[in-house]
């Protein structure tokens, strides 16, 4: 690769809402990364011809970036996992070049098109050969419905340009480095969370169901199913959820325990998740935030606003005067 990056040259310092930053060095280069996305080690192909350059912007609570650099390999290891707060889920799409990611014990290679899920809640490597870009997509963890235990059955798997969902999905994931700027808040966010359910779909389309525990992961979708269509219900606990399935209480709190969660915690979580997305709706506009609080099942806004809080990192005020 040459020492210049012809694609992002200087005019694209002046694009409305997109920020570049480039190195010419190991040192900086690693502190931009660093600084962009999360702390990783670098180790380049050979480094006295390393440069770089990083594209980004900001869509309510989703980064999107264009990375492109010299062959090189970027690591997550454990000591800088546990040295570092920051918890998020990303996608690496490769426009240009190939990629091979490894995460979870799974490894994958991809090519332009090609899409992968990773998290920085655990050690991860990406190599990157050729004259590669990367586009990276970053959302905070609390911010998508995902567990632990399924994003580690998710992470590392190849969404190809060319099969099921991610056929439709990675185009648009491409496209939203081109987005216009002048969106609204709102929309952004919404935006930003209809990409993420679109990626968990095409990922868990990719994974199938063939692990030695697939009954299980049924179940568990089957009434996580049920639990998402009565948020609203006030009533909604793990014994009327047995009921409806015909189970022992304790028979459903093993299908949860399983998945690395409990009952209640889920059903606050989503109903939480579904306050937030009210929030960003145009229709909800008008409504008070323990009208939509009380809607999904909450009986005490100072409850509310505490679990909120704790779950995003923001009041539910606060997040919501962002949007407008």
């Amino acid at each position: 690769m040459a020492a210049k990056l012809p694609d992002m040259d200087d005019a694209a310092t002046s694009d409305q809402g997109i920020e570049t930053l480039r190195a010419g060095n190991l040192r900086d280069w690693t502190s931009v990364i660093r600084d962009q996305f999360v702390a990783l080690n670098v180790a380049p192909s050979n480094s006295s011809e390393l440069v770089g350059a990083v594209r980004s912007r900001q869509l309510a609570h989703l980064g999107v970036a264009e990375v492109e650099s010299t062959p090189q390999m970027f690591e997550r290891t454990s000591r800088l996992v546990s040295r570092s707060a920051a918890n998020v889920l990303q996608i690496g799409l490769v426009s240009r070049g190939a990629g091979h990611l490894v995460q979870d014990g799974r490894t994958c290679s991809l090519g332009p098109g090609d899409f992968a899920i990773y998290e920085s809640s655990r050690p991860f490597t990406w190599t990157l050969t050729g004259d590669w870009r990367l586009l990276v997509y970053t959302w905070p963890r609390e911010m998508v419905p995902l567990l632990g235990c399924d994003s580690q059955r998710l992470t590392a798997r190849l969404l190809g340009a060319e099969s099921g969902v991610a056929r439709i999905l990675s185009p648009m994931l491409t496209g939203l480095m081109q987005l216009e700027s002048g969106l609204s808040p709102t929309i952004s966010a919404r935006l930003a969370d209809e990409c993420a359910e679109l990626t968990i779909t095409a990922a868990w389309e990719a994974a199938g169901l063939a692990d030695a525990d697939a009954t299980s992961v049924e179940h568990f979708w089957m009434v996580r199913k049920y639990i998402e269509e009565r948020l609203q219900d006030t009533d909604l606990n793990p014994q009327t959820i047995a009921d409806a399935f015909c189970i022992s209480t304790r028979t459903l709190h093993r299908i949860f325990a399983k998945q690395g969660t409990t009952v209640a915690s889920w059903i606050r979580s989503r109903r939480l998740e579904a306050c937030r997305q009210a929030m960003t709706s145009p229709g909800s506009r008008m409504r008070s935030l323990t009208e939509i609080a009380l809607g999904y099942g909450f009986t005490d806004s100072a409850a509310f606003s505490r679990a909120f809080k704790c779950q995003y990192g923001v009041s539910p005020s606060r997040y919501r005067s962002q949007l407008h």
